[in-house]
Order: C-alpha cells, then structure tokens, then sequence
C-alpha cells in the first residue's frame, strides 16, 4: 500500500482545490458525524469510517492527507492497528483522539465493560479532576498493553510527553516491561528527548499550557512527521465553538485545540482554508 496505491480517479481534492482529505476513524456514529461535519467546516475534505476494518479498505483505495483514529475501537485497539499499518508500509500524519459529546455516547458492550465505572461526582456535578486524570491514562495504558500482548514481539519506542508526574508515573508503572518509554517533562527539555529517537508512537498531554503542548507538537512534527501521536485528554464539542478543545482541567487553559493540532501536524508549510467549499 501506501506508494503502490492506485490513483484515486474519483479523488475529490481535484475538485476541492488545496482542502487536505482527511479519514476519520470512530467508532462512535453521532461522534463520526460531528467530528466530520467539524472538519469540514474548518476546510477539509472528509471521509469516513466506523472501525479498523472500514477504514484499511478506504486506506487502499483513496489517497488521505491524514488520519484522525479513535482510541479505542470496536473490531481492533488503535495501536495494533497502527502498528498493522506500519507493517502494510502505510504513512501519514495520523493525531489519535478520544471523543465525547456534552452528554454520554453508547460505547459498544466490550468497551463498557472495561471503562465504565459508578462515581460520586463533585458538588458541581462533574466528575473528579483526579478521575479524569487517570481514566485517560486508563485508556492510552489498555490500547498499547492490549497491542504488545497480541504481539509479544511488539515493544514500542515510546516518547512521551507529559508535565503531570502523577500522569507520568502512572503510564511508566504500567508500561515499563512491554515498551522503552522516554519521557519528557516539559519543552525546553524535548530537543535532546528528539534525539533519542525513532520511536513508534507519541504520547502528547494536550491540556498542558496551549504554548507549550503548541511548541511541543511543532516539535514532534518537524522531527518525526510519520509517527502517530495520541492526544491523551478526553475532547469535548462545545455548542458554536471554533474548535474542538480538551476537556476542562485544572490548569485553567484551554489547551490545544484538535483542528489546530491537525493543521500544524499535517499541513505545517501549507495554507489551510478558513471556510468548507461548497
């Protein structure tokens, strides 16, 4: 694949000028749907699929300028199938994400099952900070466990990128036997992180201050700019907003906004159009 793919003749780039084509992979139908019609309404051109399976037959036929990939998927976990696409010879600038509406989605029953658990929430009816914490590192630490015990052979080059040590502490503790996990605790200290690579995956915290998780991400994508990177806070839609942001932490910043990170990521020299075309 990747450089023996047959031209696309239906490519819909010829008609949409420089708008980039992007694949979104979620599992999630009504997330699918508004993360594609957010997309498009930033200007890109957007196809989509619901899992692993939908989106490697779409991968074979169509030439994408990136891809976005649900953390966790119904048929395969992300990251084995990243790896699958490595194998496969498969490159492009892939941001993986975990998505949510300002109410609840329906994950599928295997899914639930791991993720699911009752909390009493705060006063202010949200769950606590130190929950959010965690269930995101729960997530990212179940993907890449579940790919390194599909394949016992699979130890991925991890670097990861997080200023939180109660994060930092929690992914290292569960993944030091299955990966080499290089980890950076802020900017100033990632140019000499960079030169330790390759590595298979980023992990990024995009709730950091939105100069640093900007300058980190501007970083990663002048020096590895085929290595997929997983955004490891929850996104949240928010009614009428510009982008799609990372949960609310306790930080206060908005962090760093999914479109945003998707234009530097794929399109870092080119000019992104503000508006969909028709």
């Amino acid at each position: 694949m990747g450089d023996n793919r047959t031209p696309d003749k239906n490519d819909k780039r010829s008609d949409m000028g420089h708008s980039p084509r992007i694949l979104v992979c979620e599992h999630d139908e009504a997330l699918r749907i508004q993360l594609a019609r957010k997309l498009e309404s930033a200007g890109f051109w957007v196809d989509t699929a619901g899992n692993a399976r939908q989106a490697l037959r779409q991968l074979e036929c169509h030439s994408f300028d990136a891809m976005t990939l649900s953390l966790l998927l119904a048929d395969q976990d992300s990251i084995t199938f990243l790896h699958d696409l490595s194998v496969l010879g498969v490159e492009l600038p892939i941001l993986v994400t975990s998505m949510r509406t300002e109410r609840a989605t329906t994950l599928p029953t295997r899914l639930a099952a791991q993720l699911d658990v009752d909390l009493e929430l705060d006063d202010d009816g949200t769950e606590p900070e130190w929950v959010r914490k965690a269930a995101d590192q729960a997530r990212v630490i179940f993907a890449i466990k579940t790919a390194c015990q599909r394949s016992r052979s699979y130890q991925p080059r991890i670097l990861h990128i997080e200023p939180d040590a109660f994060n930092a502490g929690l992914v290292n503790a569960a993944l030091n036997r299955n990966c080499t996990i290089e980890h950076v605790s802020g900017v100033e200290r990632l140019p000499d992180a960079l030169c330790a690579g390759p590595f298979d995956v980023i992990l990024l915290n995009p709730s950091m201050d939105r100069e640093q998780s900007h300058s980190a991400l501007q970083q990663v994508s002048w020096a590895f700019p085929g290595v997929p990177i997983v955004l490891q806070s929850q996104y949240a839609f928010t009614p009428n907003g510009s982008d799609i942001h990372p949960i609310d932490n306790d930080t206060g910043s908005i962090g760093l906004g999914l479109i945003e990170a998707l234009r530097q990521r794929v399109l870092y020299n080119m000019d992104v159009p503000e508006v969909a075309h028709a």
